[in-house]
This record gives structure tokens, sequence and C-alpha cells, in this order.
């Protein structure tokens, strides 16, 4: 059982030298096979989307190639963060997209029309980040919200009880009057994200004006979410079908997000 958590750690990502790990199953082991995830079908998501009211899933024609670039254990730093922003720009865009909006006449070239904008000004939004990934999606939110508010939650996960632990925050003085849309780029066991929510809680932001965007999920964290909260929003670009309980990481996952998007990886000395 354990050589079988190691084959699967270390192609996830989640073992140093992972690409290295990797070659050397593939090429010791030939009658070994890693396991070949499938994800759930459109019948299964539309179900999980009933359960969830709250909850949105893109539409996979806009995200299938770029999660199926930055999966690959292959994918180097340029393409993995290349294609990550552009995920992350789908979701933030999304999110925009169910904020209120205010109805008026506006005139173009050509004559009126009836405009359908947002009822918030930028500085009424504010993006709150769960540190360290959570940072990789304030480069595309500033670019769509030049004015809006940042706030930052360093939640850590012991990796030895696999439980969150809190640090660290800095947050708006008046972000219980505004539009909260809180980022991690992933929820496995909902630990960090419960904790991040019951903070903004502590400062007065309401349930329902706050959304919460994520690259890839599964049914237990998205679970835990809204039975706790079940008022937020979550928006997510694929439910995985498996969270590894031994040590908590999606499959097929995508590794650790932070240290392949910041060049953390390490790298073993035979590869150079």
């Amino acid at each position: 059982m354990f050589r079988n958590l190691i084959k699967i750690g270390g192609c996830l990502g989640l073992l140093s030298s992972s690409n290295v790990l990797c070659n050397q199953i593939k090429g010791k082991n030939q009658d070994d096979q890693l396991p070949h995830y499938h994800f759930l079908n459109d019948h299964d998501l539309q179900k999980l989307q009933k359960k969830h009211s709250n909850l949105s899933i893109i539409d996979k024609s806009y995200t299938e190639h770029i999660l199926s670039v930055i999966r690959d254990v292959q994918t180097d730093i340029v393409d993995f963060r290349k294609n990550a922003d552009r995920l992350i720009r789908i979701l933030i865009e999304q999110a925009i997209s169910q904020i209120d909006k205010k109805k008026h006449i506006k005139q173009s070239p050509l004559g009126y029309y009836d405009a359908h904008e947002l009822k918030f000004q930028d500085e009424e939004i504010c993006f709150v980040s769960i540190l360290r990934s959570g940072n990789a999606f304030l480069i595309e939110a500033l670019k769509v919200m030049t004015g809006a508010s940042i706030g930052q939650i360093l939640i850590q996960r012991n990796e030895e009880t696999s439980q969150p632990a809190y640090f660290f925050q800095k947050l708006p003085q008046n972000i219980k009057d505004q539009q909260v849309i809180l980022v991690d780029p992933m929820l496995a066991t909902g630990g960090s994200a419960s904790m991040a929510l019951q903070i903004l809680k502590n400062h007065g932001v309401k349930e329902e004006n706050i959304t919460f965007l994520t690259l890839v999920s599964c049914e237990q964290g998205l679970g835990k979410l809204f039975s706790e909260y079940p008022k937020i929003k979550i928006i997510t670009a694929q439910v995985d079908p498996i969270l590894l309980k031994n040590i908590n990481y999606l499959a097929p996952g995508i590794g650790d997000f932070g240290d392949r998007y910041f060049g953390t990886v390490k790298t073993n000395k035979a590869q150079q």
C-alpha cells in the first residue's frame, strides 16, 4: 500500500523530485500501472449543482484544454503560469457576472441603449487571498478590477495532522460593506477555506456577499463549505473525482499548485 501511495504522490507532485520519481517508476516497473482517474460525467455534475444551488461549474468547453495543460506533470513553469492565469481570469469574469447589476440608459455613437453595469464600484469589491497559493489570483484580479481592495489570510496546513492552522490576516476596515471574492486554487477537505470564511464572518461580512473561487474542487470540500455557510456562492472550474484521504490531495489533481506556480518545486540534482 505504501508503495502505491508513493507512486500516486510522486506523480501528483506531492513528493519532491516528482518528475524523476515518475520516470523511475515507469522505467523500473513496466508492468505496474498508475491509476487512471475518470472525471464526473455531465449527469453527475448536474446532480451536484442541483444539490448545491449556489455552486457554479464553468462549462468544460472553456476549461478542459487549460486544465489538461496545468495538470500535466511535464508542464514547465512558463506554460503552467500562463494557463493558470487564463483559467483564473475565466473564474474572475464569472464571479463578476454574478454581481448585481444596475440598469440605465446610455448613449453609443449611433444612439441610446439599455446598459446593465455593476451595481458596485471597484472600491466596493475586495479580493481576499488565502496565502500563499491564493496570491496567484491577484494579477488577473487587479487587471479586471483595478480599484478593488486586497485582503490576505495566512492559513497553512499542518503536514502531520492535515488540519489548518491560522497565522495572519490583513483585511480592509470596511470589508463588512464590500462584496468579497475569496480565492484559493484548490478545495480539498475545505478546512482552510472554512477557517477563512469564519474569519470573514467575524469581521461582519455577510455570507450572501461572499463568492469563493477555486480552480479544482471535490464533493467533500464543497459539501463541507455549503453545510457550514449555505448562503455563499462557489465557482469552480472542475470537480475532481477523488480525495486521497491519507494525504488529503485531490486526484488527478494538479500537485502542489503554489510550488508549481511560484517556482519553488524542489529539483533533484541528478536532473541538473
